[in-house]
């Protein structure tokens, strides 16, 4: 049996913790990564979800600082991160790797390092809103937005 891995990029987990709603159109952001999280937790085995160790770093910055959630309510969420996926911390060669990608395309660090980790851990789906992000990765793995991942696997 195969196993799918997804890694999520830290917009998609803030969505989700957050319960965020889009400004204008009032569309909830939170529910597709929500229905991927919880089929992930359904233990069918057939997929798993995984994020770097960074994201859990830029995690604990952007709710404390951006969304000025209290400390304790950080680390609750961080251990809800740290349950739900695996913590995969980059090593020297995907440093290196992600070095290579940002002086090859617009990346900023954070999506460097995600998608150098993508590379090495193939066969792995990115699921990320970042516009850019997706469309420099698809030229490497497969990469989704949440509503999109839904659809094409029919969850």
């Amino acid at each position: 049996m195969r196993l799918d891995r997804i890694l999520f990029d830290t917009d998609v987990i803030v969505n989700w913790l957050t319960k965020e709603t889009e400004t204008v159109t009032g569309r909830e952001l939170w529910t597709a990564p929500y229905k991927i999280i919880k089929h992930l937790d359904s233990g069918s085995g057939k997929r798993e979800g995984f994020v770097p160790l960074t994201t859990v770093l830029e995690l604990r910055y952007l709710l404390r600082r951006k969304k000025r959630c209290s400390i304790k309510q950080v680390e609750e969420d961080i251990s809800k991160i740290t349950a739900f996926f695996e913590v995969v911390i980059p090593d020297t060669t995907d440093m290196l790797q992600a070095c290579s990608l940002q002086s090859e395309y617009p990346l900023d660090p954070f999506d460097a390092i995600h998608l150098a980790l993508c590379l090495s851990l193939k066969p792995v789906v990115l699921v990320s809103r970042d516009k850019v992000f997706l469309e420099i990765s698809n030229k490497f793995i497969s990469a989704y937005t949440p509503e999109d991942f839904l659809s094409a696997n029919s969850l």
